[in-house]
């Protein structure tokens, strides 16, 4: 047997992600307002590229832009009656002039005022002032009760211990410990300190919380202390077993109960003013005469140009090869930068279209009609992979006539419906399972197999297990406990 080497020429054909592919496929997932994060990062790198990212004092490129002609506009604008969308794609307008401006093109409006009249630029206006979070109203506190520096000392060391629920994170030992003062200093402080607003902080225990705005309210008695000592049976939902504890008949411990109730568990929450920060929705949709259209929220969305005059200048003046293959390819890269922003835009609206189209009955009807639809459907109608329908629906928010939601929200799977070619929404259903139960009689709730028969006398067929799911999912309790709880409110 003889080893030796050889070389063999041969042909293969295969999916090559260049760096100018992967950067398209990030620029899909993008937002608005990472699009212009982006874009400003790329302006200062490239010279030849100007982006003019729209602000928040309204005076952004949509607002000064001229109005295209209304041929144009007709030309350029969204039907969803006929299923069409904008023909705007790059790749086929290979005439269109360099200093492309997103901010021109009329995407669906209603009219030429479209722009304007959708100014989501307002929403940065409606954003309140930053409230004291709940360490400076303490700390605020502090400094107005506490007038000797041991007593303001050890209140400080207090508000560092408080937590986000507005209890005290340590015993008093541990602080006595830690402050090197005894537990008597600690424990005077401490009633000062739980006299502050709101009531009930500083508490160390949840009986501890709800007596302290008992007793601010002036509604603190000795049956209200012996439910507070049997909440074990409060949760139980041992009625019955609380009154004869309490030594109350049925009558007053739904009055007790019913007074526990309004009090604030984590009084501390009400200072915590995180959440998902307010930003503009990236598509627009608006009804008109002719039925329902789709806009790119222009307010937000950055421009893009490449500045010619600049870089003609520059190759004129380049002094070295170099110099004049850099210039060359600063500009390349902005001209392919500008064209892959407008295929983003078209391939953004022309989803976006398809699933407003295919969902006009919840535009009408609200969530309860909310149709069938899967990546699949929208990626074979848009001519796309569903991989892209994935990117572009993922983080892109939608503002509707029946509010702003994510992209991907308006996609739901199908389950059997009163005939066998017919099918429901799941998210339709559990919105129909919610509204079932909210409006049950309290002292009757209803089981889930009591919710299998009604949903299918409306058409739609379901197991008793996909009612549980679908009820779990939504974090509704089950018959029994729903039933304890219209005990426990007074309502059996």
């Amino acid at each position: 047997m003889r080893l030796a080497t050889s070389q063999v020429i041969s042909q293969k054909q295969s999916i090559v992600i260049t760096a100018q592919l992967q950067q398209a496929i990030k620029l899909l997932q993008m937002n608005n307002f990472e699009l212009g994060a982006f874009l400003e990062e790329q302006s200062l790198e490239n010279p030849f590229l100007e982006v003019e990212a729209p602000g928040l004092n309204g005076t952004d490129a949509a607002a000064t832009a001229p109005e295209p002609a209304a041929k144009d506009r007709d030309q350029q604008s969204t039907d969803l009656a006929a299923g069409t969308t904008a023909q705007d794609s790059p790749l086929g307008a290979e005439a269109m002039d360099n200093t492309f401006d997103s901010n021109l093109l009329d995407l669906g409006g209603p009219g030429p005022s479209a722009a304007g009249s959708q100014d989501w630029d307002m929403i940065a206006s409606t954003v309140s002032d930053h409230k004291p979070s709940l360490y400076a109203h303490i700390c605020a506190e502090i400094d107005a009760l506490l007038v000797d520096p041991k007593e303001r000392m050890i209140g400080y060391a207090m508000a560092e211990a408080i937590e986000p629920s507005g209890w005290l994170g340590q015993t008093t030992q541990q602080l006595s410990r830690a402050l090197q003062v005894t537990p008597e200093a600690i424990e005077a402080v401490l009633a000062k300190l739980q006299t502050l607003e709101p009531s009930g902080i500083f508490a160390r225990s949840l009986s501890e919380c709800l007596a302290l705005q008992a007793k601010a309210s002036d509604q603190y008695c000795p049956q209200f202390q012996a439910l507070l000592d049997h909440l074990e049976l409060l949760a139980a939902g041992d009625m019955k077993g609380l009154a004869r504890a309490c030594g109350i008949g049925a009558e007053r411990l739904r009055d007790l109960v019913r007074l526990l109730r309004s009090f604030n568990p984590k009084p501390g929450t009400i200072f915590d003013h995180a959440g998902d920060p307010i930003r503009a929705p990236d598509l627009i949709v608006t009804q008109t005469a002719a039925g329902w259209a789709v806009d790119l929220n222009r307010s937000t969305m950055p421009s893009v140009q490449v500045n010619r005059g600049f870089a003609q200048v520059a190759i004129q003046a380049a002094a070295s090869e170099t110099d004049r293959k850099f210039t060359t390819d600063r500009v390349a890269d902005a001209k392919w930068l500008r064209r892959a922003i407008e295929q983003r835009n078209s391939t953004t609206l022309a989803i976006g279209a398809e699933i407003v189209r295919r969902q006009q009955a919840f535009l009408d009807q609200g969530i309860g009609a909310l149709k069938p639809l899967v990546l699949r459907d929208v990626a074979e109608a848009v001519k796309v992979h569903e991989s892209t329908v994935s990117r572009v629906t993922s983080g892109l928010l939608i503002a509707t006539p029946q509010g702003t939601f994510r992209l991907k929200a308006m996609f739901s799977v199908g389950l059997p419906g009163e005939s066998d070619d017919t099918t429901e929404a799941a998210s339709a259903i559990k919105y129909k399972i919610k509204k079932l139960i909210e409006s049950e009689p309290p002292t009757a709730p209803y089981s889930d197999d009591k919710i299998v028969s009604v949903m299918a006398k409306e058409g739609v067929k379901l197991a008793r297990r996909t009612v549980a799911k679908y009820r779990d999912m939504q974090k509704i309790p089950s018959s029994f406990q729903r039933r304890r709880q219209a005990a426990m409110a007074g309502h059996v």
